[in-house]
């Protein structure tokens, strides 16, 4: 399977287990459909593609500390030049 091919099975995985925040979802497939685009980029493509296949988005939340979050996925976005907007960088909320 191509690598950008990859990433959009990947997206299409954690958004339908629920994983994957809804306002991640169009600017990681804006990367999965523009291949030509961020062909140079392979390595974060890469990155992506790992990311999502071990996103835990409660790792950032207290003790817990295995996988990637979604800061993490944001902050390979904007190596990418893509700005998220939207939602917050963190899973956990503060009282």
């Amino acid at each position: 399977m191509e690598l950008f091919e990859q990433l959009a099975a990947a997206i299409r995985h954690e958004n339908e287990q629920g994983e994957l925040p809804d306002y991640l979802v169009a600017p990681l497939q804006q990367v999965a459909n523009q291949a030509e685009r961020y062909q140079q980029q392979t390595d974060l493509v890469r990155r992506l593609i790992e990311q999502l296949s071990e996103l835990d988005p409660y790792s950032d939340c207290g003790c817990f500390g295995e996988g990637y979050t979604v800061s993490d996925l944001i902050t390979t976005l904007n190596k990418l030049g893509i700005t998220v907007e939207g939602g917050s960088p963190s899973s956990c909320s503060v009282s």
